[in-house]
């Protein structure tokens, strides 16, 4: 079992924020493409851990 998953996840999902709000700044909507590309992230993350199960 891996420690520190939860802070893996936070730590995907800051970095795909501040790429989200470079790529969205590009486009004129910079909140937008960091919200975007956070949630993205953390539905990855959701999935990913779901499907990583231990049981």
């Amino acid at each position: 079992m891996r420690k520190f998953k939860a802070v893996d996840a936070v730590c995907i999902m800051v970095l795909a924020g501040i790429v989200g709000f470079f790529i969205g700044a590009f486009l004129d909507n910079s909140m937008g493409g960091a919200i975007l590309f956070s949630m993205v992230a953390g539905f990855a993350c959701v999935v990913h851990a779901i499907g990583d199960r231990e049981e």
